[in-house]
């Protein structure tokens, strides 16, 4: 019966620290589309035209809905995305369809097109 408490104890401890554990996405739904991406960035405007691989994204939620994508490599960035869930991990945009950016799990696919200016990026994974 003397072991009996702290081993009751212990139970209770490793089901607290487990059900704790489980819950990564605390970012209130959107830590699903926010976070950095690593890929294969074209661009083409009419005065610049850029293609570089292994290159850094970062998608940054700018208000309820509405999102940016920044590029760091002297592309400008997309902004005021407005991106809706589809389903648990699938993410994409409502705009049109020449403003498709679309987040699948761990995948971020753009085509975006505005102002003569494209975006592409096939399959970037996300860090």
């Amino acid at each position: 019966m003397k072991l009996f408490n702290p081993l009751m104890a212990l139970v209770l401890s490793l089901i607290l620290f487990i059900s704790c554990s489980k819950s990564e996405d605390s970012g209130g739904g959107s830590a699903g589309v926010t976070g950095n991406f690593i890929g294969r960035v074209k661009y083409q405007s009419n005065s610049l035209e850029v293609d570089r691989d292994n290159r850094l994204m970062r998608v940054i939620r700018e208000s309820d809905g509405i999102y940016k994508i920044e590029f760091f490599t002297g592309i400008p960035n997309i902004t005021t995305i407005r991106l809706t869930q589809t389903n648990d991990s699938t993410w994409v945009s409502t705009d049109t369809t020449s403003k498709k950016v679309t987040i699948s799990g761990k995948l971020l696919t753009i085509n975006y097109q505005s102002d003569s200016q494209t975006w592409n990026v096939e399959n970037a994974v996300r860090q």
